[in-house]
Formats: structure tokens, C-alpha cells, sequence
């Protein structure tokens, strides 16, 4: 049995380090918001994003635009490209997005990014100077507000599975708004990610130096528990096993998110009524297929399990 994710803090303190949410990297912005809201998600409208300026200037476009999921913990986020313009963010993308459509970023959250972004650069991992990302944000009441992140990225190469980051929540409240937090479906949180790789050992070793968090398990299939959420890694062979009917049209390819949900029975009527197929991975745990979500398989548990499974 697992905690209610759900009733853990939104934002870490300390050491602490929560997986704050997964990004999904889309050609067709239309039809991901069409296949999220089938499924109970609320989306937010689509925004296109802004890094400060670090002399001053007008915000720098970052050539990529997003909506978002929010969960009661964590949230989902789904990005595009904005046409005509053309930046290493959108670069990356695009690039992403000839290997496949689907899940292509994972985002932990810490409260010190000095100390996080001095842990990447002592870890090898060359972190870029903090980016200060900035987009604008209406409020429940018609108001309009800005939300603030600090992010550490690092080059692509450094983590060749997707872009990995982190970053420091800087206004939460502003996040998390009450309004735009989907009840209909059932799920409260974020769980985790399933990776499919080739090398269990060098993947999950280099997520370990870059979380600062231990490993557990070998072989085909290691897991990394966080201070809130999971990660793990599978092989091929190890991710039939796990979920029988989600194939790696590639590799590295990130091939499952998993949400806990607070009433397994409710969130399985409300797929039903809503015509979204499920299989069910046992009495706790149901899967929703790729092909009903964008290109990435999502995991529904409730309480009484836990996804990605330890090793």
C-alpha cells in the first residue's frame, strides 16, 4: 500500500525532491486538447512561453507554447511549437518529435536551485545558467497574474532520453488554482514514469546522480523513488512484462505516466461513460493505451498499489 500522493506537500523543502510534472510534446495542439478533455482533464489555454531577459529587456521568446493538466499534486503538460520562430527549444522539439509523438520531458522540482544546479554541475551533467521562465496567467476571477519558475536544464546530450530538468516552483498559489483542477475523472496525482531503455544500469545510475536519490533493483528493471513520485526503468523484455500491451516504437522512449487515483471504480465509470477504452492491470491498476492518449500509455492506481512498481 502506498500513500495518497494527493496529501503530500505541493512544493518541496530542503533536500527534498518531488517529481513536479511530465510533458508531452505534440504536433497538433487541437487534437491533444480534444483526446485530454475525453478523459477529464481541464486544459489551460495554450500560452506561448518567455524566459526573462537576464539584462532587463523585453521577455525572450522560447519558441515553444503549452497547456497544462493540474492534478491536486503535480500536474500534465502538453508543448508545441510556435510557428516562425525558431530556437533551440523548438529545435529540440521538433527533433523529439520525428522519433515519436508522446511524452518527451520530466520535470523534478527542488526549493534551493543554487544548490541543485551546483549538484548537476559537480554530477557532470554541465547545467546551462538558471533560466527565469515567465508566462502570463488569468486568475479564477478574470484578473491576470504571472506564474514564475526557475529552471535548470542541461544540454540534450546529457540525458538523451527526453528533456529532463528542474525547477523551482516560484509561485505555486498561482499555479495550482482551484478552478482548473479536474475532479470529474478521479485522479489526484502524479505518480510517476516508466522509461524503456537499453541499458537499465547506465540509465538509472545517471538519474540517480541527477535526483541525488537511490536506486533499487538490477537487471531488466530498476526503480528510483523520489520524495514524491517514482521512476522506473525497464528494458524492452521488462516492459511486456510490466504492461503487456504497450510496445517502444524506439528507444530510449518514455512509455507510461502514472496517476493515482483517489476511487479506482469511479475514475474506471467515468473512462467508460466517456468511451475510453481500459484494460485492467489487476484490482488496483488500470491502463489507458497509447493510442488513447496521445502516444503515451497512462496508468491509473488508486491507494492500494503503487506504479512504476519498486524492483
Amino acid at each position: 500500500m502506498t500513500d495518497v500522493l494527493a496529501n503530500a506537500s505541493q512544493t518541496p523543502s530542503g533536500a527534498a525532491v518531488f517529481l513536479d510534472h511530465v510533458g508531452w510534446f505534440v504536433p497538433d495542439m487541437e487534437a491533444l486538447a480534444a483526446t485530454m478533455e475525453k478523459l477529464g482533464f481541464i486544459l489551460t489555454p495554450f500560452v506561448a512561453q518567455h524566459n526573462a531577459d537576464p539584462n532587463g529587456g523585453p521577455p525572450i521568446p522560447a519558441g515553444t507554447g503549452n497547456r497544462c493538466a493540474m492534478l491536486q499534486r503535480g500536474y500534465l503538460e502538453f508543448l508545441s511549437a510556435v510557428p516562425g520562430v525558431d530556437t533551440p527549444l523548438s529545435q529540440q522539439l521538433n527533433a523529439a518529435l520525428d522519433r515519436y509523438n508522446g511524452l518527451h520531458l520530466v520535470a523534478f522540482t527542488i526549493d534551493d536551485s543554487a544548490g541543485a544546479h551546483e549538484r548537476l554541475q559537480d554530477g557532470g551533467f554541465s547545467p546551462l545558467d538558471p533560466v527565469h521562465l515567465r508566462r502570463p496567467l488569468t486568475l479564477g476571477d478574470g484578473s491576470e497574474a504571472e506564474v514564475a519558475f526557475t529552471v535548470l536544464r542541461v544540454p540534450p546530450e546529457s540525458m538523451p532520453e527526453g528533456r529532463v530538468q528542474m525547477l523551482r516552483q516560484e509561485t505555486p498559489d498561482l499555479v495550482w488554482q482551484d478552478h482548473i483542477i479536474a475532479r470529474d475523472n478521479d485522479i489526484v496525482a502524479l505518480g510517476g514514469v516508466i522509461l524503456c531503455v537499453d541499458d537499465v544500469e547506465e540509465v538509472s545510475d545517471r538519474f540517480s546522480r541527477f535526483t541525488g536519490k537511490g536506486i533499487d533493483g538490477g537487471g531488466d528493471y530498476c526503480s528510483l523513488s523520489l520524495d514524491r513520485g517514482r521512476l522506473g526503468f525497464a528494458t524492452r523484455a521488462a516492459l511486456t512484462e510490466h504492461l503487456p500491451s504497450v510496445s517502444a516504437p524506439t528507444t530510449p522512449f518514455m512509455a507510461a505516466v502514472c496517476l493515482q487515483s483517489r476511487d479506482l471504480n469511479k475514475t474506471r465509470q467515468f473512462l467508460t461513460d466517456a468511451g475510453v477504452p481500459t484494460s485492467s492491470l489487476s484490482d488496483h491498476a488500470l491502463l489507458v493505451s497509447p493510442e488513447d492518449a496521445a502516444g503515451a500509455a497512462i496508468l491509473i492506481f488508486d491507494e492500494n498499489d503503487i506504479w512504476p512498481p519498486t524492483a
